[in-house]
């Protein structure tokens, strides 16, 4: 059982580490402080977090692959998509048309097909 929690750990972490670094090339930026550069991503929190999420979800996506076959793992990961697009709505205000419902039903379809296989 703690297989399913690596694999659903790493795909939540996945997803927060999307959500963070969004939010941190989103923060207002000092003037002067130009584009997107290495060293104004570094300072900035979010983006370091973000990272750190995805690297630790890596850690638990291994101990995943390590039970699971990788051809049903794998489309496991998708799942992360659908938690993205609903927190870039809550926390980013952005649109949810039927296209994008649509398009994450069927998802969570092929997912759950893959999943019974």
């Amino acid at each position: 059982m703690i297989h399913y929690l690596w694999l659903i750990v790493s795909v939540l972490l996945g997803a927060a580490g999307q959500v963070l670094m969004k939010w941190g090339v989103s923060l207002p930026k000092p003037a002067g402080a130009g584009l997107l550069s290495w060293s104004n991503m570094a300072a900035s929190w979010p983006i370091a977090a973000g990272l750190a999420c995805y690297g630790l979800s890596s850690v638990f996506w291994l101990f995943a692959l390590k039970k699971f076959p990788l051809s049903t793992a794998y489309p496991m990961v998708s799942m992360g998509y659908i938690l993205v697009m609903l927190l870039g709505f809550y926390l980013f205000q952005e649109s949810l048309s039927m296209q994008k419902w649509f398009g994450a039903a069927f998802i969570s379809f092929g997912v759950l097909l893959i999943a019974r296989a």
